[in-house]
């Protein structure tokens, strides 16, 4: 698997249908957790905190941008996703965020974040800090 630094991967940042990372072989560039008929949960490449094998990232297998553009059957699929996650996380605290945007960031493919932890954001000294549990 040829991986980009993450510098490499942010140079790339905007990520439209055409060159979208997750509609092209996903199954030889990220190691698959779990697999419906609508849905692949794999390891990000990319993890916050360098939390490598603990940020999950779901994503649907038909390039959609947004939660709405999901078929019913995405939608109700997503519960054995759910349930797969809570046995992976072993019932422990994790957080969990949505990716859609048209904010030239990140993928312009809906896609779902679980972290273990419950991160919180706190101002100190002016910035901005993760503080993790």
């Amino acid at each position: 698997m040829n991986k980009l630094t993450r510098e490499e991967y942010e140079k790339i940042w905007y990520h439209t249908k055409e060159n979208c990372p997750f509609c092209k072989d996903i199954d030889l560039k990220h190691e698959v957790l779990f697999r419906t008929d609508y849905w692949i949960v794999i390891y990000s490449l990319y993890p916050y905190f360098d939390i490598e094998k603990e940020h999950i990232i779901v994503v649907p297998l038909r390039h959609v941008e947004f939660t709405y553009e999901l078929s019913k059957e995405e939608f109700f699929d997503y519960k054995n996703v759910e349930l797969f996650l809570k046995d992976y996380f072993n019932w422990k605290d994790y957080f969990s965020f949505i990716r859609q945007s048209k904010s030239n960031k990140s993928v312009e493919h809906l896609h779902y974040h679980y972290i273990p932890w419950q991160p919180s954001t706190r101002l100190i000294d002016g910035e901005k800090y993760i503080k993790i549990k």
